[in-house]
Formats: structure tokens, sequence, C-alpha cells
């Protein structure tokens, strides 16, 4: 070894790899003033390689960039396309269980199950359309079944009519009266009959005060529509006695006289009506209606409600009733969902629906009628923007929403593709510029060294070298050398360190050359 060359690793190198292997604190400790400015001048070379080392490594091949880039493009454009297409889950309220309204939901989530539609409706369990509205209202449920009847079933937009509900009010036939008793010979040779039942017959709803109205489960029938046709005859719902009573359950109470009058709801051809009326009759007699011949006068005043004529026979039974024509209350059933909801999913809904109804009808006989809402401006709903868009034809598909997005996205691409294989040249450039710029650094010290004057300008060469060596190892870390650069860069730091080496070498012997004693002069003195 030369005399002068150092020993042992530079002390750079030393803290470098010290900080490598995670014992920077004890190497830091132990080196003093120069390991501080050593390892000041490491981190600002750190951050500099850590910002720009990663994404240099990345962008060095244009072609790997470019494909990379390319299949994430495509992977994004799957990716939306299986997000707006895949099943969109509804939850629907329909009301008590066992109502003609959870068999619908029922019916129509095993029917969109089947056919792996894109729409999946989950059944959330409520009371009764009061709750059924409060849990769109919490938003617990994004579609709900209601009557045109409930107060804010107005506030909710349209997605279709299921059905048309009518009122009923049945009054049973009297019950048998025992054999006559005999005739009794009055004055005059006159004969007279006693009657065993004084009971008059209910023919107007001005005469249900007083009287026992049954109000039939299972059906569209409640108190405050009671409430509502009573009010308009003016009679007082106090002064009418109630009662709710089991589908099961109306035959026994006709029977036992606990009931004057029955009041249902729901469609004309339902099993609800057509239930009631079979079990209101007695020994083979149907059962007579009480006509709301006011019904023009109630839809005027009350725009949830419709007249209608109810044709003879409509109810069925035997003998089929009524027996005429028969003037009655209508209000329809509504789908309405939360106007919050992606409208577009509910365009979906309303098309299956549509395109479904006969078979749904199929499937509920009597109980269905699906019915398209009035589009007009001044129509008596509000339309659901997804509902509005099919039945106007105006139904987009994901082509026609995103085509133009796609088809720009595909011309803009190449630009971006072109920006990446730029700035790909760009790093690769920069990084080929910073080598040189190492090697440059390399040269200039051994032209130092070789005119170094002093030891201390010896070691400030050899701080600088040592610094210059890990910025080298740093740069090589993120960047692969060929065998060419790493052979430039042995080659020069070889110069360099054989050239602070003899510098160190001649200053040292020209030192101590000149404190040497000469033994001539000592002899000549002497």
């Amino acid at each position: 070894m030369p005399p002068g060359l150092p020993r042992r690793p530079p002390l750079a190198m030393r803290f470098w790899l010290a900080r490598r292997q995670g014992r920077a604190g004890g190497t830091a400790a132990s080196s003093g003033a120069t390991g501080h400015s050593l390892g000041r001048a490491m981190s600002i070379e750190s951050i500099e390689h850590m910002v720009r080392s990663r994404v240099r490594m990345f962008l060095r091949h244009t072609w790997l960039v470019t494909i990379l880039g390319t299949i994430i493009v495509f992977g994004a454009v799957w990716a939306g396309f299986y997000y707006t297409t895949k099943p969109t889950v509804m939850r629907i309220a329909a009301g008590a269980d066992g109502s003609d309204n959870v068999k619908l939901a029922q019916v129509l989530t095993q029917k969109f199950s089947a056919e792996r539609d894109k729409v999946q409706l989950k059944l959330v369990p409520t009371a009764g359309a009061k709750e059924s509205a409060q849990a769109m209202t919490d938003g617990r449920a994004d579609l709900a079944i209601l009557p045109s009847t409930l107060g804010n079933s107005p506030d909710w937009p349209v997605v279709a009519i299921l059905r048309q509900n009518v009122m009923a009010l049945i009054v049973p036939p009297p019950a048998s009266a025992p054999a006559a008793a005999p005739a009794k010979k009055g004055k005059g040779g006159k004969t007279s009959k006693t009657s065993s039942s004084s009971a008059a017959a209910i023919e107007k709803v001005t005469q249900l005060v007083g009287r026992r109205v049954g109000i039939v489960g299972g059906s569209e029938a409640t108190t405050d529509l009671l409430g509502v046709v009573l009010d308009h005859y003016g009679v007082p719902l106090a002064k009418v006695t109630v009662s709710r009573l089991d589908p099961t359950g109306i035959a026994d109470a006709v029977r036992k006289n606990q009931v004057d009058v029955l009041f249902v709801a729901g469609p004309a051809t339902g099993h609800a009506i057509t239930n009631a009326v079979t079990a209101a009759s007695r020994n083979g007699d149907a059962p007579t209606f009480i006509e709301i011949d006011q019904a023009d006068g109630i839809a005027k005043r009350n725009p949830a409600f419709d007249s209608i004529d109810i044709d003879a026979g409509t109810f069925g039974g035997k003998p089929p009733a009524p027996d005429d024509s028969l003037k009655s209350l209508s209000f329809p059933e509504y789908l309405v969902a939360r106007k919050s909801f992606n409208h577009d999913s509910i365009g979906t809904l309303a098309r299956l629906i549509y395109s479904s109804r006969l078979a749904l009808a199929a499937d509920l006989p009597g109980e269905v009628k699906i019915e398209a809402p009035s589009t007009d401006k001044d129509g008596a709903v509000t339309v659901d923007p997804g509902a509005l868009s099919y039945l106007t034809d105006n139904q987009q598909s994901f082509f026609d929403k995103y085509g133009d997005d796609i088809f720009y996205g595909m011309l803009i691409f190449p630009v971006f593709g072109s920006a990446i294989a730029g700035l790909a040249g760009y790093l690769r450039q920069d990084s080929r510029t910073r080598r040189l710029r190492l090697l440059q650094r390399v040269l200039d010290l051994v032209r130092k060294a070789h005119g170094a004057a002093s030891l201390e300008a010896i070691e400030k060469l050899q701080i600088d070298a040592d610094n210059l060596v890990i910025a080298i190892i740093h740069h090589s870390e993120h960047e692969e050398f060929d065998e060419t650069i790493r052979m430039s860069f042995a080659f020069a730091l070889d110069q360099l360190r054989f050239a602070i080496a003899a510098r160190r070498t001649a200053i040292l012997d020209r030192a101590t050359g000149a404190t040497a004693p000469n033994p001539t002069g000592k002899a000549v003195a002497a």
C-alpha cells in the first residue's frame, strides 16, 4: 500500500453503511463534528434522490410504461362499466306481512332474481302504510307501496300505479225469521200478523248512526277512510261503533250478529272484497251494499279519490254481487321512490315492471293492474325522472351516456402516451446528465488534489471524495449501471484516491526534508 493511503474505509463510507444497517446513532455519536457534516451532506443527497429515483426507475422503459398505461386506462373503463351495470339492491317497504302489497313485493323479488335482472329487491317489514312512509323518510327504504289517501304520499315521486282500490260498505242479509205467529182475528173479522223482526234495512250512509261497522283487516280499509265518507255525510265517527275484523272471522261475526255493516277496500276483483261478500252471505242470500251516491262531490273535494261506477257482478259471490250498478269511491295504490335515489336505477326498475305487467297480473289475478301515471306537467302526481325517461322513450344505455366520453378519451390518450414517453426520455437524459456531473466532479477533485498545497486542503479533498462516493452509491442503487459506466467511475475514483495519497505523501516528504538536521554543516562548523 502506498505511503499515506487510508488503511480503513473512509469515514463517510462507514457512516453511510452504519445508517443502512440501522446503526446510525452510534456511528454518528463517534464521528464528531466531521461525521455531522457528512450526515448533513448525505441527507441533502438522499432527499434529492428520494424524490426522483422511484419515478425514474419506473419510467426507464418507454414501451413498458405505455403498455402499463394502456392496461390501466382499459381497466378503469372496464371497472366503470362493471360498477354502472352491476345489480342495484333496492329496499322496498310494502306494509304488514300477509297483505296484498307484500305478496306483490315478494313476486317482484322472485321474478327479478330468477331472471337475473339488474335490479334486486329487499323487503323491509313494516306494520302498515304509515310505517312504510316513515321508513322512506328515515332512509330505511328506497321504495314503498303507498295509497294515494295517505297524507304525505304526494311527496314521493311515482314509479307506477299498481292498481285501483274501491270502497265497499257491505250489509249482511237479515237472519232468518222464525215461523210466523198464528193469525188473530180482530174486530170486524180482520186478521193481523206480528213480525219477529223490527230492524230496518240499512240503505244509506246517514243510517249508520248508532250502527256497528266492522273494518275488514288485511285490506286497504282503515278508520281514516271510513271517517272521510262519514264526515262528508255529516255522520260523526264517534256515533258509529267501529271494530276490527280478522278476514277469517267475518262469517262468524255475521252469524253471531256482531256487526251491522262491513267496510272493506281493495281491488274490485281482488280476494279481499270477494271473500268479504262471500262471508257476509246468509242461507244463499247475497248481501246488499250502501251506495256512496255523493262520490263525485267527495272526489272534487279530495283529489286523492275518484268516483267510480261498479258494474253488476263485479264482486263475485253466489249470487253475483252487486245485483245492479253501484257508485263508490276509488283511490290508486302507488309504487313510489326516494327522491335522492339513482334515477337510472329507477328507470331500469320501471322498464322491468312495465314489461312484466302481464306476467304479474297472471301471478296475482285480480290484485294487480299496473298503469302508467300521467306524464303531463299538470298531472295529478309527480313522476320519478327515471320512470319518466322510460315512459317517454328517453332512456339511455351505458354507451349512450358515456360513448362520447370514451371516444374523446381514446383520442386524448395518445397525447398522454406521448407525454409519458417524453417524460421518460427526459428522465433518462437527466439521469445521464447527473452521471456525467458526478464523473466530472471526480475529475475536478483529481485536479485539485494535484494542486493541493497543505495537509488541510488534502483533508478537505478527502471529505469531498467521501461524500462523492456516497452520492455515487445512492445513484447506483436507483439506477442499474452498465459495465461501461461502472468502469468509468471505478477508474476515476482510483485516480482520485491515488492523487490524494500521492499529494499527501509529497507534502509530508517536503515537510520532513525542511526540518531534518544537516550533518555536513555541523562538521564544517566544528
